[in-house]
């Protein structure tokens, strides 16, 4: 039996898939005060700066490098989808191979990833 009296409330939230839409997403859940895991896959090679500084693929950061740059265009993009900078602080990133398991400690999923059909 459900209590139609009980009230659900989210505090966190997972947003899987970090594109144009994901980040968005998240940035809207951190601007009404909800912390973000925003995750995304890992990148399957390096590129040029990273060979440059001799990282490799086990490297944490460029095994987040899609979502802390896709996180990274939307808080830019004009206008930004945050209202205060500030905010962000409230987004915490990763991915799929490595953090998956923390998506155990949110209230609510999205996933927004691309379809190929």
């Amino acid at each position: 039996i459900i209590n139609s009296h009980m009230k659900r409330h989210i505090n966190k939230v997972a947003v899987i898939g970090s594109g144009i839409m994901g980040s968005g997403i998240a940035c809207h859940f951190a601007n009404i005060g909800v912390e973000v895991l925003l995750l995304d896959i890992v990148p399957r090679e390096l590129n040029d700066k990273e060979k440059a500084k001799g990282l490799t693929l086990e490297d944490k950061v460029v095994r987040n490098r899609l979502v802390n740059d896709s996180l990274t265009a939307s808080l830019k993009s004009k206008p930004s989808p945050i209202y205060h900078q500030k905010f962000a602080d409230r987004i915490t990133t990763g991915n799929l191979e490595d953090d998956i398991s923390k998506v155990a400690d949110v209230d609510w999923i999205i996933e927004v990833v691309v379809e190929r059909l």
